[in-house]
């Protein structure tokens, strides 16, 4: 169950996203289905009964998802409070978790609701890479989130969408909730040369209309071409996510230089480098906030 609020916008802002707080717990995950949906995704679907009221609103969303320790292939993971009730029990142990975007799993036709999360294979692998180049079905995993959900904004006319291979899964949910009518650009940075992005994008949000630039990761001076070339209007809604330190410059162009209203823009550092287990929801640019 969903909690409604108040948009975060004005009420006649087309840049309003609606939301609420979802129900909070853990839940017992089993693998399903493993599937490889390009070059460097993997697709592990899950679902069991615990999913039952599992809620995902929004394309922003994400779950924290609990991993065997890979050591001892011992699952150490929060407990919900009780059944229906609201909350988790945290381990008093080390554990093994990282933050995916949910995506619904549109073809299941099992019981039950069943949730896809799509893991980038990193080249240097952490243990969520490490584990889904591995996973199997049967396997088990501990799921929570997602907290709550703001929906895709419904009055825009267009989103401009910069994601790296980490963010390209939430891409494919924004470009499938924003309206029809709405016009999809994704910028995508990534360490390759990007050619199997149109196509993902497409199959997994199911709009063969979404518009795919490829910016090389590394590139500072090519993104923010890039962003100036997407000519973004306004009515054009901004979502940048991706490594934490790369998405500095483009929130202070995006905020200082073309002078984009907050409400305008969502960034995310998904992850940094050099860090363990960032805390996405630390600010992009320490040194400006706001």
């Amino acid at each position: 169950m969903t909690t409604p609020f108040r948009g975060d916008s004005a009420v006649d802002s087309p840049f309003r996203r609606e939301g609420g707080r979802n129900r909070f717990t853990a839940r017992r995950a089993q693998v399903v289905d493993v599937a490889q949906v390009a070059p460097a995704i993997t697709r592990v679907r899950v679902t069991g009964p615990d999913f039952a009221d599992f809620v995902s609103a929004g394309p922003s969303d994400h779950i924290r998802v609990f991993f065997p320790d890979p050591a001892t292939g011992e699952l150490v993971a929060p407990e919900p409070v009780g059944s229906g009730e609201d909350g988790i029990v945290r381990p008093d142990r080390p554990t093994h978790a990282r933050d995916f975007t949910p995506l619904p799993a549109a073809d299941w036709d099992g019981p039950g609701i069943a949730v896809d999360i799509d893991f980038f294979l990193h080249p240097s692998p952490g243990p969520a890479s490490a584990w889904a180049t591995h996973a199997s079905p049967s396997q088990e995993l501990v799921v929570v989130g997602p907290r709550g959900s703001k929906r895709a904004p419904q009055g825009v006319s267009r989103v401009l969408l910069v994601c790296d291979e980490t963010a390209l899964p939430s891409a494919t949910r924004w470009a499938a909730e924003v309206p029809s009518a709405a016009g999809v650009d994704v910028i995508a940075v990534t360490g390759d040369d990007g050619g199997w992005v149109a196509e993902y994008l497409s199959s997994t949000s199911g709009r063969q209309d979404v518009r795919v630039a490829h910016v090389t990761a590394g590139d500072a001076a090519g993104l923010l071409a890039a962003i100036d070339a997407a000519a973004i209007d306004d009515s054009t809604y901004v979502f940048a996510a991706g490594e934490a330190s790369a998405l500095v410059p483009v929130r202070r162009h995006l905020r200082r230089t073309l002078e984009l209203p907050p409400e305008q823009v969502a960034l995310s550092g998904y992850w940094k480098n050099g860090a363990t287990a960032f805390d996405h929801h630390s600010p992009v640019d320490p040194s400006d906030p706001d």
